[in-house]
């Protein structure tokens, strides 16, 4: 594993290998990086985004990122009409009955900046206030995979976050009760807390749902999230 940090672009999409090509173990570069597996042509590798500044061979960095963090150099792929379809995409299962975002990706840079998402909301709210009056209904894992943390802090409350299969991870936040812990192993479907107002929605309860590659840019404006809302399989209702 090289020690250098790399610029991350989140992109989904399929290449296909123009000769055979080494897919190399965690970093874009030849040199003291071992092999991880053969691609040979015209295999078909997915990746989750890419890096430009890579090592230079040929006249080109660019480097695709697998899903499991592996890295190709896109001299020896072709892209040209291998993107994933928006139906391909769309692989995230709704995390609660009802999705009525009531603010969306993007939303209120001036808000987000100085506490880091200078691009705007890093995510995508979701009412969770019943008719009733409470607030406090279940919370679904939206893809299997991993619990990477069940934690709280002062700004998100109690949340999760869960690494998937596909190279991505799902966050929760603003949570009132975790049913789960670091390390399990959950479905797509399954519950995994109830919402509520923790952290700093303490006067606004809702849940704040976000998507981002596993291997995320920071410096992204969105502290590496992406618009979760076209991944959804379930429609998603707007209150504006």
């Amino acid at each position: 594993m090289a020690d250098k940090e790399y610029r991350f672009v989140p992109h989904v999409g399929v290449a296909k290998a123009t000769s055979d090509l080494n897919v190399r173990k965690g970093a874009p570069t030849t040199k003291s990086v071992p092999i991880a597996r053969l691609a040979q042509a015209p295999t078909t590798l997915s990746y989750i985004g890419y890096v430009n500044d890579g090592e230079v061979i040929g006249n080109t960095g660019k480097w695709f990122v697998t899903p499991e963090g592996d890295f190709f150099w896109s001299g020896a792929v072709s892209t040209e009409g291998n993107i994933l379809a928006p139906s391909t995409d769309r692989c995230l299962s709704k995390p609660l009955d009802q999705l009525i975002c009531t603010q969306r990706f993007g939303e209120r840079p001036a808000y987000y900046a100085p506490i880091g998402s200078p691009g705007g909301h890093n995510g995508m709210d979701f009412r969770t206030r019943q008719v009733s009056g409470s607030w406090t209904v279940p919370v679904y894992a939206a893809l299997e995979g991993t619990v990477a943390e069940a934690t709280e802090n002062t700004v998100s409350g109690r949340f999760i976050r869960i690494d998937h299969p596909n190279g991505f991870q799902t966050v929760y936040l603003h949570l009132s009760e975790v049913k789960v812990k670091q390390g399990d192993t959950v479905k797509t479907g399954q519950q995994i807390a109830v919402s509520g107002n923790s952290g700093s929605a303490a006067e606004a309860p809702r849940l704040h749902f976000g998507y981002r590659p596993q291997k995320f840019d920071q410096a992204s404006g969105f502290m590496g999230f992406v618009d979760p809302a076209p991944y959804f399989l379930d429609p998603v209702h707007y209150v504006t």
